[in-house]
């Protein structure tokens, strides 16, 4: 197939997916209007939206499948879906986050309050209206985001965050140490939660023995390689589900901790090795990993295994090509 993602690269997903197909025999670029600090690196054609709309006709005849990506298509306002869809033009839309995250859904789900979207709940519905009168196909990468697309698409797919672990560095922690190094790297310190983890770090400091390090405002390449020294990474305890970072971690072999909701726990397979904390609970679950060294370097075990397993390009990729073929099918 030629497979084309558009317009928007969240947290890498976009590179590593083009990546999985490729590497499947496929076709697949990628175009990307969104850049920040995180600078992920990879071969995704970096454009913007002018030059969105000199491509969108070469596109359209061109790609069997157009992959989008966060609520946004080639044009401001998705204007080009009713002229994607009349020309027949097999299209999927990846939700990830606040593009369809509302407060009134958060509210009733989510113990915690976590920050609003961009868009108020009516433009998301009102996006999201739009948006599935011409795609019939979305995919959310779990059960936590699922239930603010669910009634609006004819079919929603639930694709794990991908992850090409090959390419990243392991250093389990060490059964020995006994002054762990906790990482914690917020690159929304609000969504995240920051306040809270910090506050249990300063309590901590006053019987524990660690260290501890906040990353914020550093490439993805720089980041990374501060990730490898730690043993704890705090990833989102607000939330209800982990992240990119979660997954990059665990790859890597740390002990990872977050807030899993129920619901959304019973939704991942039974061995997801993620410790979870909430803001109640975050102090308490760090004084025990800082006291339990072989525990970490178990988990750390655990987390590797289960990004090989589960979030791994051989995993995604098939459940991904099956969802395109799905979606050129018309079903």
């Amino acid at each position: 197939m030629k497979i084309v993602h558009v317009p928007t690269e969240i947290a890498g997903q976009m590179q590593t997916m083009v990546n999985g197909l490729r590497l499947a025999g496929h076709e697949s670029n990628g175009y990307n209007w969104f850049l920040s600090y995180l600078n992920y690196s990879g071969d995704i054609n970096i454009t913007d939206a002018y030059e969105l709309i000199r491509i969108v006709d070469p596109i359209a005849r061109y790609a069997d499948v157009i992959h989008f990506h966060n609520g946004n298509s080639f044009l401001a306002n998705n204007i080009d879906l009713p002229y994607l869809y009349a020309n027949g033009k097999a299209m999927v839309m990846h939700h990830w986050g606040n593009d369809v995250r509302t407060k009134k859904i958060t509210g009733l789900r989510n113990p915690y309050q976590i920050p609003p979207s961009y868009f108020s709940d009516e433009r998301i519905h009102q996006n999201l209206m739009f948006t599935s009168k011409y795609i019939k196909h979305a995919i959310v990468q779990d059960y936590e985001l699922y239930p603010h697309v669910a009634d609006y698409y004819e079919h929603v797919h639930v694709l794990p965050l991908a992850c090409k672990h090959e390419d990243i560095p392991v250093a389990y922690p060490s059964k020995d140490n006994r002054n762990p190094l906790i990482i914690h790297a917020p690159t929304n310190r609000e969504f995240k939660g920051s306040e809270y983890v910090e506050k249990a770090i300063a309590d901590l400091k006053r019987t524990k023995r660690f260290e501890y390090r906040a990353i914020e405002k550093m490439s993805h390449q720089e980041a990374m390689k501060t990730y490898l020294a730690a043993d704890i990474i705090v990833d989102q305890i607000l939330c209800g589900t982990y992240g990119m970072l979660s997954v990059e971690a665990m790859a890597m072999g740390k002990v990872v901790v977050a807030f899993i909701r129920d619901d959304v726990r019973a939704k991942f397979p039974p061995e997801l090795p993620i410790v979870v904390a909430n803001p109640d609970t975050i102090s308490a679950v760090l004084a025990t990993l800082i006291d339990l060294p072989e525990a970490r370097h178990n988990l750390g075990i655990a987390g590797r295994y289960y990004v090989e397993k589960y979030h791994s390009l051989s995993y995604i990729t098939p459940k991904l090509l099956n969802i395109y073929n799905s979606a050129k099918g018309g079903g």
